[in-house]
């Protein structure tokens, strides 16, 4: 489906995004989550609020779209 998932996200189109727990930046991934959001800064900001992400990236479609450090 063109634009993304669509889910129950208040009526917003959703996209699928992983979010990769790092060793360090750049580092060997050590767990790998799967989450839906409606933007990229959604889904950055969720991997920052993540107790798990100390180090993380998250990609979109397997591009990197960030990072949190």
């Amino acid at each position: 489906m063109e634009g993304g998932l669509r889910g129950r996200y208040s009526g917003v189109p959703v996209k699928l995004y992983r979010i990769n727990k790092l060793t360090r930046p750049g580092g060997t991934v050590l767990k790998k989550k799967d989450v839906l959001a409606a933007s990229d800064r959604e889904a950055l900001r969720r991997a920052d609020e993540s107790d798990d992400c100390p180090v993380c990236e998250v990609l979109r479609d397997g591009n990197p779209v960030g990072s949190v450090v």
